[in-house]
């Protein structure tokens, strides 16, 4: 199964199969038929002899076309329930269920079955959790209610009494960061001086993987300028904190598709590792095609278009792969573990607060966290034990300057010559 969704995407009818197949004339007779060029927005979710699933795609495509929910939420709730659909009809007594109708019968004992399947599987609590409370979701806000004086799909509903799995799940661990050895590995894999930009500025900054594509050059530009302002303290004449500038963030995470604005904390070098990308030919070359810096990406790809969520995905999976099979990293390290490490890297940084309360309130900020529980997940080891912990050597290490050893380690060439 698989979960589709597009918005605002041209469709040409004609070469439908409503324009050529047995319904025709009854096509014909629709005002579509007119111009069928038609603008597409909607979500379903497909089995895999492609057909939709008509109970969830039409609670994909309400929550879809009116943004009830975020598009990612919406794509995440598409794919638990296929989940739980692939379950079901493995099952004896759903075999003759057509499509998805499975879950018009599902009772509340085969719901706790899989549930409990999924815990002696090993899934995280929370995992788990999220998936109960995707399918309380589904039953209660679109199966078991009536829409438009239409009686509802199903009378009964097993999640009448509220989600299986109640609570929140407090079974968080410690919080597993990409370390800086970690970092350089993976940036000396990277092909290109831009993939390298990139995958520091991530790790830098803390931002999220879908917020990368968001960063125009316009955003790099007003953070070098902060450098500038020679902000100074009352005390004397020394600008402030200049390893570092605040860089204008277009967050994710807000509701219903709405984007958080924010600013981070990123080191002064790397702005000026990526300043130096953009001061080469590849860089200008493809910039040219936007009409202002607000418009144009900082980033492009290998192509000379700009990245998205999983191009980027796709690029940190490819160096990690190289530097595992090269026996330099021991496990795969995903975009969120570089966040991580950048927060670590944060709270470590005696140059950032004048104690770990204080730089674990810059954390919260700089990173858009909703809630205080979110930040205090990096307090799993006390400061004063995890003090303990440090190498002897290692207290004096800034943010700012451990990206800077990194940026002088593995900054690469551009070649005029270099088309990538």
């Amino acid at each position: 199964m698989k979960v589709v969704a597009v918005r605002g995407r041209e469709l040409d009818l004609s070469e439908s199969v409503l324009a050529n197949g047995p319904f025709r004339e009854r096509f014909l007779a629709q005002p579509e038929s007119t111009d069928p060029l038609v603008q597409v927005t909607g979500s379903a979710l497909i089995a895999d002899d492609e057909r939709a699933l008509p109970l969830v795609t039409s609670y994909l495509n309400r929550h879809y076309r009116n943004t009830l929910l975020a598009d990612p939420s919406v794509l995440s709730y598409g794919r638990r329930i296929s989940y739980l659909l692939t379950y079901l009809n493995a099952r004896p007594e759903y075999k003759t269920c057509d499509r998805d109708d499975a879950l018009l019968t599902v009772g509340l004992g085969h719901l706790e079955a899989y549930l409990s399947k999924l815990d002696s599987e090993g899934l995280a609590p929370k995992t788990v959790q999220a998936r109960d409370a995707t399918y309380n979701h589904f039953f209660t806000s679109h199966l078991c209610i009536s829409f438009g004086g239409k009686p509802a799909l199903r009378a009964d509903n097993p999640y009448e009494s509220g989600p299986i799995r109640r609570g929140t799940a407090h079974a968080r661990g410690i919080i597993q960061p990409g370390t800086m050895v970690e970092l350089e590995a993976v940036i000396l894999k990277a092909h290109s001086e831009r993939e390298r930009c990139l995958l520091q500025a991530m790790y830098d900054s803390g931002l999220r993987v879908s917020e990368v594509p968001r960063i125009t050059l316009q955003d790099i530009r007003d953070a070098l300028a902060h450098q500038t302002l020679q902000l100074v303290s009352p005390e004397s004449n020394i600008p402030i904190n200049a390893d570092y500038s605040p860089l204008n963030v277009k967050g994710s995470k807000g509701s219903k598709n709405q984007i958080k604005p924010r600013l981070t904390i990123i080191s002064r070098t790397s702005l000026e590792r990526i300043e130096k990308y953009h001061q080469t030919p590849l860089y200008r070359a493809k910039a040219r095609r936007y009409k202002s810096p607000s418009e144009t990406p900082a980033f492009f790809n290998a192509e000379g278009t700009p990245f998205k969520t999983k191009s980027v995905e796709k690029l940190l999976d490819r160096v990690c792969k190289r530097a595992l099979k090269a026996g330099q990293i021991k496990r795969m390290i995903s975009p969120h573990k570089f966040r991580h490490g950048g927060a670590y890297l944060m709270l470590g940084s005696p140059d950032l607060g004048k104690g770990y309360e204080e730089r674990l309130a810059l954390l919260a900020k700089a990173f858009g966290h909703n809630s205080t529980t979110t930040s205090e997940g990096y307090t799993k080891i006390p400061h004063d034990i995890y003090e303990k912990l440090r190498k002897p050597g290692t207290e004096l290490k800034t943010k700012a300057g451990e990206m800077r050893l990194l940026r002088e380690r593995t900054t690469k060439r551009i070649s005029t010559s270099d088309k990538k």
